[in-house]
């Protein structure tokens, strides 16, 4: 008997141990999960915001609320804009010194050319995806009419010309503290001409800034004459918005130049590292406002809408066709070039940068989501700080993949709606036009159908009935700018790869007599001593 109690005993022993195990396996997955939960609380946040400043925007369509209403719903979000456009320039100015004064010379060099090079080849691939989805679907074959169509007679946009120049102009701005909030380009206004010379060509000045005290004048030539004696006068203005590729250019050098004077140069280097470090923490601060912010955006620009079912209809092909667009270079080019590079999974960086698509759908800016979007990449991919101070503020500012997709899809639509055929060097020169100016456009919010006219007009088509896209791009340039955030962040972390974690601090430079070694500047943050 005893050794069948003493059996019966190791049993049930055996069974409570059992019990106890999975017991203790079950509180240990619920306290991972809560601790999952919490981790990504503002992440959560941020998603049930979405789907919350969706539905309340469409249940509240049939109250018909008035602009005033409108404006008051936007309202937080208008605010949450602000704060992010806020801490934009001081994080670009800090992080891209910081980030280039801690690289060598060589590695820099290299990850510039690396950088460039990415961002036109994808631009270029996502331009001949426009091309190849417009000409395949052919969205614009449709019976449309639009009754309350605006005309833009009185507007001439500028030429391809002018947007290169423009671009050439802001690398140098004429002044810095202006480039933090104005950038230059190329207006232009009619101007009465005197009878004896409306035949012939005529010379009009170019005058160089509306508002600069100068009396510097370039003369240009034009032939478009009106019947009411009225030409075209090319003027460069100031226009709100920062100017990136300025600040980015004077940043680089002066980060270069930093990073070459060693420990002379150590007290400046701790500065910009704690700009960088407090604008961090204060991005940190305003995301917890984020889900706030988002659902505003997002139910205001519902509300504005004025028919959702007409516009649908109407414009439900072309959507379609960009959206496909975008998933196709966002989900499949972009991952598989990423697959190729590094023969990691792609879809890691995404789930590592939520956060940042989520605002960037908020936003409808990529220079506006530029700090959340540094945050995922060092926190959430562990990428290295000077990889991510270097390459994301030059993608948010280069790197229009989206765009440029629909700067050559809506062209097509409106070119088959008009019925309007293209020939071959219409279609290189919408191609070279759409590639300029994705490259010199600001991430900002509307930016995308200013270009789009601009596109249009370097291939002569009419911009009449560009209007009646602005009904849906309030949406698609969300999307638009999802697939630029994707696509900085894919880049980085490609750069990650090739380039390792600290390549430029690792290298010295035993060929530079006079300045100091690059691994100084590397080590000035974690020097104490002051000089």
């Amino acid at each position: 008997m005893a050794p069948m109690q003493s059996r019966q005993q190791k049993t049930e022993e055996s069974k409570l141990s059992i019990c106890h195990d999975q017991e203790k396996g079950q509180f240990s997955n619920l306290s991972k999960l809560l601790k999952h939960l919490r981790g990504n609380v503002l992440l959560i946040a941020t998603i049930l915001s979405v789907f919350l400043g969706v539905t309340i925007g469409l249940l509240c369509r049939q109250f018909k609320p008035s602009a005033d209403t409108i404006a008051l719903v936007e309202f937080p979000g208008e605010i949450f804009m602000r704060m992010l456009k806020m801490l934009m320039v001081p994080l670009i100015v800090s992080s891209m010194i910081t980030g280039v004064a801690g690289m060598d010379r060589q590695t820099s060099g290299k990850m510039g050319l690396f950088t460039i090079g990415y961002y036109i080849s994808t631009t270029v691939i996502a331009i001949i995806l426009g091309f190849v989805l417009a000409f395949s679907i052919k969205p614009g074959n449709i019976d449309f009419t639009s009754a309350n169509v605006r005309t833009s007679e009185d507007v001439r946009q500028p030429s391809s010309r002018d947007v290169f120049l423009d671009l050439v102009r802001n690398l140098f701005p004429d002044n810095l503290v202006r480039a933090a909030f104005q950038s230059s380009g190329t207006v232009y206004t009619q101007k009465e001409t005197s009878q004896e010379n409306i035949d012939g060509n005529e010379t009009v000045p170019y005058t160089i800034g509306a508002d600069v005290s100068t009396n510097v004048t370039h003369e240009m030539e034009t032939h478009e004459k009106h019947e009411n004696s009225l030409t075209w006068v090319g003027k460069l203005a100031y226009k709100p918005g920062v100017n990136t590729i300025g600040l980015l250019v004077y940043c680089c050098v002066f980060g270069a130049i930093l990073g070459k004077m060693g420990k002379s140069g150590k007290v400046l280097l701790k500065f910009f590292s704690g700009v960088a470090m407090i604008t961090m923490n204060m991005v940190s601060k305003a995301m917890l406002y984020s889900p706030i912010g988002i659902l505003a955006l997002i139910a205001g620009k519902i509300l504005g809408v004025k028919d959702l079912a007409v516009t649908a209809q109407h414009l439900g092909m072309y959507m379609v066709t960009g959206l496909i667009g975008l998933f196709i270079h966002a989900v499949i080019v972009i991952p598989l070039i990423y697959y190729i590079l590094t023969r990691k999974n792609p879809f890691r960086v995404t789930l590592g940068i939520l956060q940042a698509l989520i605002t960037a759908f908020g936003t409808d800016s990529s220079s506006a989501t530029l700090p959340v979007t540094i945050r995922c990449c060092e926190e959430k991919l562990k990428i290295d700080k000077t990889i991510t101070r270097f390459m994301l503020p030059i993608g948010a500012t280069i790197n229009m993949d989206g765009g440029a997709l629909f700067q050559v899809i809506t062209p097509l639509y409106l070119a088959q709606l008009s019925k309007i055929n293209l020939d071959f060097t219409q279609m290189l020169t919408l191609g070279l036009a759409a590639t300029l100016a994705s490259i010199g456009a600001a991430g900002l919010p509307g930016i995308g159908l200013i270009i789009t006219m601009m596109v249009m007009s370097s291939v002569g088509l009419p911009i009449n009935n560009l209007f009646m896209i602005l009904a849906v791009d309030w949406c698609l340039g969300r999307m638009r700018t999802m697939t630029n955030v994707s696509g900085d962040c894919m880049a980085a972390s490609i750069l990650q790869h090739i380039f390792k974690p600290g390549a430029g601090r690792d290298v010295p430079n035993k060929n530079d007599g006079n300045g100091a070694a690059p691994e100084d500047a590397a080590r000035m943050m974690e020097d104490h001593d002051v000089v």
